[in-house]
């Protein structure tokens, strides 16, 4: 289940591509959309009446309990009754295009690619650090500073360890979220510290 979440996580690549292909104003406007639909379909998984009222209009049209067999296959159990981490993906990926555009595409490639390894490798980990792996964090640790070298992103290094600690410890709202924003600052403070 958890290899068919991260593939499923790895779709937030298009983020990056987006941006790298078609500019950051694009971008912003396409996950605008993104979470305005993601919203309504939260308000829906979320709103047991709302959802119940659906099936009763839609059972001609739609057959609402295989999306929600779907959904439920990759939802961790602490999300089905919270928001989803989509939504805190997509609201880290566009503060970071707004305030952090230099930073962006570094960043949110690392939120991606290096979260989804710290949890494959992660599972495999023999020490424990709470409800992660000593080898889960190694694997966030080496992966983002890789893809922010290759980016060109300053204090790869600084900025990977600052993605992999709050990853570690799961800071809230959600790490999806937490983890951008965490490492976005830390570029930015970095950089200003260094002119200064």
């Amino acid at each position: 289940m958890e290899i068919k979440r991260k593939l499923i996580h790895f779709t937030g690549l298009i983020v990056p591509i987006l941006h790298l292909s078609f500019g950051r104003e694009f971008t912003i406007s396409f996950l605008v959309i993104v979470l305005i639909i993601f919203t309504l379909f939260e308000s829906v998984r979320l709103d047991k009446k709302l959802r119940e009222d659906l099936k009763r209009a839609l059972k001609l049209y739609v057959r609402i309990e295989d999306i929600e067999r779907v959904m439920d296959e990759i939802t961790k159990l602490h999300e089905r009754s919270r928001i989803g981490a989509h939504i805190y993906f997509v609201l880290g990926a566009l503060t970071l295009l707004w305030f952090f555009p230099e930073y962006s595409v570094g960043i949110i490639t690392v939120a991606v690619v290096s979260d989804a390894l710290a949890s494959l490798i992660g599972r495999f980990g023999r020490v424990k650090i709470g409800k992660k792996t000593f080898e889960g964090f190694l694997a966030y640790l080496t992966s983002g500073f890789a893809i922010l070298t290759i980016f060109g992103v300053p204090y790869p290094f600084l900025i990977a360890l600052t993605g992999a600690i709050v990853e570690l410890f799961s800071i809230p709202p959600d790490d999806n979220f937490s983890c951008q924003i965490a490492m976005g600052i830390v570029a930015l403070s970095s950089v200003w510290l260094s002119v200064v």
